[in-house]
């Protein structure tokens, strides 16, 4: 994520000087040093780094104004983050994507492979909302398999387990002794 913010940061300042040429400034005028310093930083990236910052910038685009303010809002939060606070949002990020994946995944599992990387291809094409709306509509239609499958699965480590989960005691708490017989 960390990677993911820069070059969303990076992209955005790039963005943002290609948007001033095209909108109307000299062409004599000098390129500023954050410019010359960001397309200096992208010019060294491997090709596949490239491809990812492509693919972001092509999502922000399709983003709408609220969902890219939302986004900037949520990266300044994570840059401003201390280390343990970006590991709790990173954790609270793929709680809140866990489901919608194992939706999708689920999704794809019933489709031919072909038509697994169309159905990609055309979720990539939709906007954040049209996104979320269509993981909505998948989670209705396969809610109660999935669960299903998330039962099985938890069922299956408890049994290795032979124990079910405990919760964390609190700070200083003891943990109570199973509970004995009195002897006779």
């Amino acid at each position: 994520m960390k990677t993911f913010s820069f070059l969303a940061v990076l992209l955005l300042a790039a963005a943002g000087s290609l948007a001033q040429q095209a909108s109307g400034r000299s062409p004599d005028s000098e390129p500023t040093a954050e410019e010359i310093q960001t397309i200096r930083k992208i010019l060294e990236l491997p090709p596949e780094r490239l491809t990812r910052m492509r693919s972001a910038i092509e999502k922000m685009e399709r983003m709408s104004p609220e969902s890219r303010r939302e986004f900037a809002t949520h990266l300044a939060k994570y840059e401003a983050a201390t280390p343990e606070e970006r590991k709790k949002i990173m954790k609270d990020m793929r709680e809140r994507g866990g489901y919608g994946s194992r939706v999708l995944e689920h999704h794809f599992k019933t489709l031919s492979p072909a038509e697994a990387k169309a159905e990609r291809s055309r979720i990539q094409a939709l906007t954040t909302e049209q996104r979320m709306e269509f993981l909505r509509k998948l989670a209705e239609k396969y809610g109660p398999e999935i669960d299903k499958e998330k039962g099985k699965s938890s069922d299956a480590k408890e049994a290795e387990k032979g124990e079910k989960k405990r919760r964390k005691l609190a700070e200083g708490e003891v943990p109570a002794s199973p509970a004995v017989a009195p002897k006779k």
